[in-house]
């Protein structure tokens, strides 16, 4: 009975013990082939001493060292699907069974085709996935799914050539330091005319004349990247304008202006900084009125000058279409100056005219000296620049100041519309108001009106640098 049940199990339990016999033997087989290409890297390695060229580690190692994939193009190049007869044998099989030769890269890439192919056909259960399963997993990248026809070797160094620093690099190696610039320095000058001419019976009379404007911006600005802004900006201005009415001059002055401007800032928050600024401003040649020697204003008379301290808000767009600066200041020093009280008409001594002109007069509220008056106030600059379109900019320039009882307002608009790199147009408004002058408030023909304008449109060179 005992017998039966002996033949009964072995009968029942055979296929198990060849199945497993067919495990061990498929694990020799593929432990042999990972001890082969073990063996031939060891054997590359060892002869690297006596070899040109560098051994690149070969890419298809990974499939023996991953869970097990099935890689459609191991075995086409195992099978020689893919090598056309015109070509030849199949290197891939003449590489043999893993016999490196050379880097070795080939035979180890035919030594690996080989391994899993047995894996394929002696064990298909233990293949868990397919290669386009594999295809579909992100870190995988797009090279390596693609077949390796070829393996090319690439030299980082034909020959190394050793180095002596001290003998060596010092003599062909200099060391300069430079040092950060934080200056930025830019202008702009513009020679701009304009001219007119009435025929004698021209039915509304007109008067012909030339005319002509130079104007020169000087910008140097200080910017540390941190904490301190400084910016500076002179600004000269001279107009002349031909009259053939006028017996004295043949030429007479339209535009006449030197103004300094400096901001000295330390930041505080984001786009705010701490401010104190200096604006003084004169003119540069004589202005006569007409008719007659009496000039109302020369380089000197009168001279304004403005210190003050404050908050300073600027602003300048990503894209370069706008810049803006605000500055707000709760208390400012102003002073008017003028070298002589006196008017001159044809060398007689006249009335004292030059001082109530320009508000030097007792009868404003602040202090009074012979040839200036000072006075405290609020004071407030806005300066912005807007790109409107292509090539047309607009630029202007708020200034207030007020001792809550006279009150001078300028507001500066400048249109410069650039032809090209040379050739530019541009239009000028400036209105003003100034009620500190007691000649308007006395003239009959002026009195009461404090607003004044002056406006040119003009076509000429200018250059930016």
């Amino acid at each position: 009975m005992r017998k039966y049940f002996f033949i009964m199990a072995c009968m029942a339990f055979g296929p198990c013990f060849a199945q497993n016999e067919r495990i061990d033997s498929l694990s020799a087989v593929y432990e042999q082939s990972l001890e082969q290409l073990s063996q031939s890297r060891q054997e590359v390695a060892d002869n690297l001493s006596t070899q040109a060229e560098s051994v690149i580690l070969n890419p298809y190692y990974f499939r023996l060292l991953v869970p097990s994939t099935y890689y459609e193009s191991s075995m086409r190049q195992v099978l020689g699907l893919d090598w056309s007869p015109a070509s030849g044998e199949n290197p891939l099989a003449q590489a043999g069974n893993n016999s490196f030769t050379g880097d070795g890269s080939l035979e180890a890439h035919a030594a690996s085709n080989q391994a899993l192919a047995k894996l394929y056909v002696m064990q298909p259960g233990l293949v868990l996935r397919t290669e386009a399963v594999l295809k579909e997993t992100p870190a995988l990248r797009k090279e390596t799914n693609q077949p390796v026809d070829a393996i090319i070797v690439s030299k980082l160094s034909e020959k190394a050539v050793a180095t002596d620093i001290e003998t060596d690099m010092l003599d062909t190696v200099a060391l300069v330091v430079k040092k950060p610039n934080f200056w930025k320095f830019s202008g702009s000058s513009s020679l701009q005319f304009t001219q007119s001419y009435f025929s004698e019976n021209w039915y509304q009379g007109g008067e012909n004349n030339y005319a002509g404007i130079g104007m020169l911006t000087l910008d140097a600005n200080f910017d540390n990247k941190l904490k301190v802004q400084w910016d500076n900006r002179l600004e000269a201005q001279i107009g002349f304008q031909t009259t053939s009415t006028d017996d004295y001059h043949k030429f007479r002055v339209t535009s006449n202006l030197l103004r300094l401007t400096s901001k000295l800032g330390y930041k505080a928050v984001k786009n705010w900084y701490y401010t104190a600024q200096l604006t003084t401003n004169t003119q540069l040649a004589p202005y006569y009125e007409k008719n007659n020697r009496t000039w109302k204003a020369r380089f000197g008379t009168p001279w304004y000058l403005t210190l003050s301290v404050g908050m300073d808000y600027k602003y300048k767009s990503k894209n370069g279409r706008f810049d803006l600066s605000v500055y707000l200041s709760p208390l400012a020093y102003y002073m008017t100056y003028v070298d002589r009280l006196d008017a001159v008409i044809d060398g007689n001594l006249r009335e004292r005219y030059y001082g109530d002109m320009y508000g030097i007069t007792k009868a404003n509220k602040g202090i009074y000296c012979p040839h200036s008056f000072h006075k405290f106030g609020p004071n407030f600059t806005v300066n912005s620049k807007i790109m409107i379109m292509k090539n047309v900019y607009w630029t202007s320039r708020l200034y207030f100041f007020s001792n809550f009882h006279s009150t001078l307002v300028e507001w500066e608009n400048k249109l410069d519309f650039t032809i090209n790199k040379y050739l530019s147009a541009n239009f000028y408004a400036y209105p003003r108001f100034d009620d500190s002058s007691q000649r308007y408030k006395n003239d009959k023909k002026h009195g009461g009106n404090y607003l004044m304008f002056k406006e040119w449109l003009s076509l000429g060179v200018s250059y930016r640098f």
